[in-house]
């Protein structure tokens, strides 16, 4: 009874069932990259076929090479979260970038509407600005508020100490 009252404390049930989803979760991402690692092996043999063969021309492989990129950022992706646990959503944005040039060359024939083309360009330019602005503008921002607040926090201090000496 004593062991089960000390299982049930409210920290040590979170701590096991913290443990037990993070096992769960360890195990879903494990099994989307070896599904990922299957994927692009079949992807590089179906390209192996058509570089050998005679009857695909160089536009139709463009899009199988981009489709083997777009498998290995993800198979990255994978690789990163279970090392570190976070999510970069920078490879997010870059590779959801080469998905989006990858539909566009192979579609760029059918395309016709002056539209279509603001559309994508409106699209690849809002993932362009979130790629950048996080990554060099809002660190630089962060930095410079760091560098303030540390200045603020010294002068503070030095303004207590005076005053307490008058």
């Amino acid at each position: 009874m004593e062991k089960l009252k000390k299982l049930l404390e409210p920290h040590k049930l979170h701590d096991k069932l913290g443990d037990l989803f993070e096992f769960f979760e360890d195990f879903i991402i494990v099994l989307l990259t070896l599904l990922l690692f299957i994927l692009s092996m079949m992807a590089i043999y179906d390209l192996g076929l058509a570089v050998f063969s005679s009857k695909y021309s160089f536009m139709d492989l463009v899009p199988k090479f981009l489709y083997v990129f777009i498998l290995a950022e993800l198979f990255r992706l994978n690789i990163v979260y279970l090392q570190e646990r976070i999510i970069d959503t920078s490879l997010i944005i870059k590779t959801t970038l080469i998905a989006i040039l990858r539909e566009l060359i192979v579609k760029a024939p059918s395309l016709k509407l002056l539209e279509e083309y603001i559309g994508i360009s409106i699209l690849l330019t809002v993932l362009a600005l979130s790629y950048y602005v996080p990554k060099y503008i809002l660190k630089k921002e962060r930095k410079f508020r760091l560098g303030k607040r540390r200045n603020y926090k010294k002068s503070t201090k030095s303004v207590k100490t005076t005053t307490t000496n008058l």
